[in-house]
């Protein structure tokens, strides 16, 4: 797990990336919504007043990628699942750098432990394959954040600079880590601090300046982020999404690294210090999204992707060094030999539980993607001017088929009116309509013609907030 294996692995995870591509399955809800700003940056014409909230990191890049036309989606598709196959690759790489000087089998271990606990993170609400398909943006952020982490580690504060700025036009939990992280080095290297100035003024300005533009609030993805109200007991919640979602035999591995510590407090590697970067970053990361959710967004299992990879590679560690010590010649240890084995064990059991899972997903996905292609036949049948001739909107029954009809039709999202008991208007939905007349049918999806009003549009408010059960 050398320098040199790293930038391979990496080479790997992208060509993955591309052969996948010619799997039959297409974004989900959000890319969808990515690519269509994308595609209005690059018009200048950008409205964000519907859709998913807005995080400036995947329009920008959907912007240039909008140049290529229906092949846009699938460059999408193409970085996003290189972040998800190069996420594992770093974690592995990262656990065998601070297993320290162990054997290599044992760095290998560690490297092997860390990497599936990323693979198969733990999430009832959109399990990691999902992800990979539907080119989901979590997945690449775990890599940014796993590759800044890397970058640091190898004296490169300017790229982990970079790379930590890119991620925090991901998520907003990265803000108080990169701000941090920049004061503390740019205090030491001058040359660093032009770098993070620039970043620091960045990114605030693409998180807020375009909402502000195109929707008149710059707070528009915060409101449409929000679900709820002030609720305490989703700290509750959210520390069981995070002691689920690794492999249990990294939390085991967590312990046994606490202990090592607690037996040998006065250790001052950089291996020791980085581990314990890590492990306080995910507790602040973890307690930084529970906060959130307390305040009334989402505490999906995603936004906590960083936190898990941190637990991870850390807990790899820990069962790498036990084992390797209570294995050493002349150690007597039979205590440490049994917890780290036990680790090693629940953890080819964990890998295999969640593997299991996979023929499930693949159904999933399977169903979501015969969906989204009799939806696209649809709207392909009656083309934009039918669907959009009552006041310029379509109506559709179902959330997730929003943004991916607003590409399909060329449109902006909030020409897509999402509402369940629709009274007049074109209707593309998967049950018949009263007083309707059918149009055309594909697969489970039929468009509806009600009688739509010749008086000025009546709104009707649309559905908002995060789907993340369905994504």
């Amino acid at each position: 797990m050398g320098r040199r294996l790293l930038p391979i692995g990496i080479g790997a995870a992208l060509a993955l990336a591309a052969l996948s591509l010619l799997l039959p399955y297409g974004p989900v809800y959000d890319p969808w919504g990515w690519l269509v700003w994308g595609r209005e940056l690059a018009r200048l014409d950008l409205a964000t007043a519907a859709g998913p909230s807005w995080k400036p990191l995947p329009p920008l890049i959907c912007a240039p990628l909008s140049l290529l036309g229906e092949a846009a989606p699938k460059a999408w598709l193409l970085l996003a699942r290189s972040g998800w196959l190069a996420a594992p690759l770093l974690a592995g790489w990262l656990a065998a750098r601070l297993a320290g000087p162990l054997g290599r089998p044992w760095r290998l271990a560690a490297a092997t432990l860390a990497a599936a606990s990323v693979a198969l993170t733990g999430d009832a609400f959109t399990p990691p394959l999902r992800q990979l398909s539907g080119g989901l943006s979590e997945p690449l952020l775990v890599a940014l954040v796993l590759g800044a982490v890397a970058l640091a580690l190898e004296h490169r504060p300017r790229g982990a600079l970079w790379l930590g700025a890119a991620a925090s036009l991901l998520r907003p939990e990265c803000w108080p880590f990169l701000a941090v992280w920049a004061w503390r080095e740019a205090r030491r290297e001058p040359s660093l601090r032009p770098h993070a100035l620039t970043a620091a003024l960045l990114i605030p300005l693409a998180w807020f300046l375009p909402d502000l533009l195109a929707a008149g609030t710059p707070l528009e993805g915060s409101a449409t982020a929000r679900q709820g109200g002030f609720e305490l007991d989703e700290v509750r919640q959210v520390a069981g999404r995070a002691l689920a979602a690794p492999l249990a035999a990294a939390w085991l591995g967590v312990g046994l690294l606490l202990l090592e510590w607690r037996r040998r407090p006065a250790a001052a590697r950089e291996e020791d210090r980085a581990l314990r970067v890590l492990l306080l970053g995910a507790a602040a990361w973890i307690a930084l999204v529970a906060a959130m959710a307390v305040a009334g967004f989402a505490g999906l299992p995603r936004f906590l992707a960083p936190a898990t990879a941190a637990v991870s590679v850390a807990g790899a560690v820990g069962v790498a060094r036990a084992g390797a010590a209570a294995l050493a010649p002349g150690a007597s240890r039979p205590a440490l030999a049994v917890l780290a084995a036990t680790a090693l064990l629940g953890a080819a059991a964990g890998f295999a539980a969640r593997a299991a899972q996979v023929p499930g997903d693949l159904d999933t996905i399977r169903a979501q993607t015969r969906s989204q292609q009799d939806l696209a036949t649809l709207a392909g049948r009656l083309g934009p001017d039918r669907l959009l001739s009552c006041h310029g909107r379509v109506r559709v029954t179902q959330l997730l088929a929003q943004t991916a009809l607003a590409w399909e039709l060329d449109r902006p999202i909030e020409s897509i009116r999402v509402i369940r008991r629709p009274r007049y208007g074109v209707v593309l939905g998967t049950r018949p309509l009263p007083r309707g007349t059918k149009l055309a049918q594909a697969g489970r999806w039929r468009a509806t013609r009600l009688p739509c009003p010749n008086a000025q549009f009546v709104s009707a408010r649309a559905i908002a907030g995060v789907s993340g059960t369905s994504r």
